[in-house]
């Protein structure tokens, strides 16, 4: 069996991300028709200020004493001298003479993190009519940023959780449920916190978007493709653990919307529900194994009876980096030999080369080796993706145990104590702050820097890592988060402007752009793991990872939220509803359908899954479009 490399953060991403975005931006356009001021050379729907500080907008609605036509009616709203409290969705219709002005003078328009305003950037960087070209440099922008978050996410965070559960000697089965878990939700945990914490109004529908949307497509999607490549028998126990567990974490999201507020305790209490999860894996498996005796192990697989857990240690070799390669068959002496002739000889080409030359090859963010082998579009992705892999490599340190001397670099390493801590300093803003009145605090960090390079260039050799090189995953996870959360920020802004240019709800945004950027990656490996004959390994992960998620991805953001402005009264909309209605009805499908069929994962399950997952679309955006109506006050 020949088993390739499966990298979240492949080509495929790229391209799938482009045609699901793509298609989403086309239906916004379907959906909405034609827009007001295209309707028109007069711009008919015009925003006005008199002076007597009222907000004048004309604004199309739906008459139903006319049968459905559209009329006009004015909409007036106070506003301040030099700000505006009006949506920012309202820029539709506004003059276009007057759109730069409004957005940058509408509170809702502005960002709350980040460093680029996009809004802003879109209308008043570009006329009217070249719109089209900026929207287009922003989605190309966002598929760079999207591209980045997976290779910061696989790369770098995932790495340094793995030596950091290693050198606090954590249990493979802790570390799988917790750290190396972390690691895999990391893209959706951090666009979690970054959509709450530019949430204006309570308007959290950007992050339950996301976090329910990527449930009911892994739920649904991935583990129906699986099903479908590659029927099996699932594992009962870990199935029924997790289903029910993310059922519960479902149930209590709902009441938590249908509250339209969480507290303190309730956002809290999502990462306690995730700790108890942790506990019920950890002791049930403890207990299993006690039960059924010991563990065969077969190359690198646990090999047990019908009901094994794939829950730590499968999920975390193929989620962390889907680069484990099936070890069921024997392996030759022959195959050994020529791998150890290989791996010698790239050791003495290694050898063969001065330090300095050996920093400029790792410093090279595009892969020279293989270049050739590559096809166009393999090779217009490497070139597409270097100028973030050469930031990340330049300042994030990475240790691996299973490269030479770990992947240590005594330059490289040296180098990103300094270039690592200052763009710690920068991106998170501290660094742009001064102590007294002058002397700017990433200029002390420059400082400090500096002097750790030093002690580290003169304290260690080439040719060996240094005692303290594990100390580095350390300064790389926390390099790492400031890059997933600084992307991630970036990501969610880009996204927002999308919403207003389109007209597209939070929660629409969620539900696809995002939730299916952060799931691409798993529906490919998951698919991949399949057709090699593991689906086990795969539909462990629909389930648990995405628990994972919805528990963090609430309880963490809404904790920081509520720890600093008190309860956060939630802005819920039907499409929430549908959304958290349709992931427990998947869940439901699988505890019914699934132990109905002896635990059998059968072709019609799946089709019947991704069945669900259309009729879900056409749902969502028929609710949308307010085809689909309820009063949920």
């Amino acid at each position: 069996m020949v088993n390739k490399k499966i990298s979240r953060s492949s080509p495929a991403r790229l391209a799938t991300l482009a045609i699901l975005g793509g298609a989403l931006i086309l239906l916004s356009l379907i959906r909405k028709g034609i827009p007001l001021d295209a309707a028109s050379n007069s711009d008919p729907g015009h925003l006005s200020r008199g002076s007597s500080g009222v907000l004048r907008t004309l604004l199309w609605h739906e008459d139903s004493a006319t049968d459905g036509l559209y009329s006009l009616s004015v909409y007036n709203q106070s506003v301040g001298d030099s700000d505006s409290d009006a949506d920012c969705s309202y820029v539709h219709n506004v003059n276009k003479s007057e759109r730069c002005h409004f957005t940058k003078t509408t509170d809702d328009c502005s960002i709350d993190e980040g460093f680029i305003d996009y809004t802003v950037f879109s209308y008043c960087q570009f006329s009217a009519a070249l719109l089209p070209l900026a929207l287009i440099i922003l989605f190309i922008w966002w598929l760079f940023l999207f591209i980045g978050l997976a290779i910061t996410a696989d790369d770098y965070f995932c790495p340094a959780l793995t030596v950091i559960s290693k050198t606090l000697h954590l249990s493979h089965n802790i570390a799988g449920v917790t750290f190396l878990a972390f690691g895999n939700g990391a893209p959706d945990i951090f666009s979690a916190i970054a959509a709450i914490g530019n949430a204006k109004n309570g308007e959290a529908g950007l992050a339950f978007g996301a976090l329910l949307g990527a449930g009911v497509f892994v739920t649904a999607v991935v583990a129906g493709t699986i099903a479908i490549i590659h029927p099996f028998d699932a594992m009962q126990r870990p199935f029924l653990r997790d289903i029910v567990f993310y059922l519960a974490a479902v149930f209590w999201t709902f009441v938590t919307m249908w509250d339209k507020k969480i507290t303190k305790i309730e956002a809290i209490g999502f990462i306690l529900l995730y700790i108890f999860y942790v506990l019920v894996v950890v002791l049930g498996r403890y207990i299993y194994q006690k039960i059924k005796g010991p563990v065969m192990v077969i190359g690198e697989i646990s090999v047990k009876n019908e009901d094994e857990d794939h829950t730590a240690s499968d999920v975390e070799d193929k989620n962390r980096d889907n680069e484990r390669e099936p070890l069921l068959t024997n392996r030759h002496e022959d195959t050994k030999s020529s791998v150890n002739i290989l791996t010698d000889s790239s050791e003495s080409r290694e050898e063969d080369r001065s330090p300095f030359q050996l920093f400029l090859s790792a410093i090279n963010p595009i892969d020279t080796e293989n270049w050739a082998e590559m096809g166009i579009f393999k090779r217009i992705y490497e070139v597409f993706k270097c100028p973030m892999v050469f930031l990340l490599v330049i300042t994030t340190p990475v240790v691996d145990y299973d490269e030479e001397l770990h992947k240590w670099n005594r330059y490289l390493n040296s180098l990103q104590l300094t270039t690592g801590l200052v763009f710690a300093s920068l991106a998170t803003k501290v660094g742009l702050k001064t102590i007294g009145s002058s002397f700017p605090v990433w200029a002390l960090v420059l400082i400090i820097g500096i002097i750790l390079s030093l002690l580290v260039f003169f304290t260690s050799k080439n040719d060996e890592q240094p005692k303290y090189h594990p100390l580095f995953a350390y300064v790389g996870f926390v390099v790492a988060v400031v890059w997933i959360y600084s992307v991630a920020n970036e990501v969610v802004n880009i996204l927002q402007t999308f919403g207003v240019v389109f007209s597209i709800s939070n929660a629409v945004l969620g539900l696809t752009l995002l939730a299916w950027g952060n799931s691409v990656g798993d529906f490919i490996a998951d698919t991949v793991m399949a057709r090699q004959g593991f689906p086990r390994i795969g539909i462990s992960a629909c389930f648990g990872g995405p628990l994972f998620n919805l528990l963090l991805g609430i309880g963490i953001p809404f904790t920081i939220a509520t720890v600093k402005n008190g309860d956060y009264d939630l802005s819920i909309t039907l499409e929430e509803y549908v959304l958290a209605g349709f992931l427990a009805l998947s869940l439901l499908t699988s505890l019914i359908v699934v132990p109905l069929s002896k635990f059998r994962m059968s072709r019609p399950y799946g089709i019947s899954l991704i069945v669900l997952y259309i009729i879900f679309l056409v749902v969502a955006l028929l609710t949308e479009s307010n085809i689909i109506t309820a009063d949920i006050n």
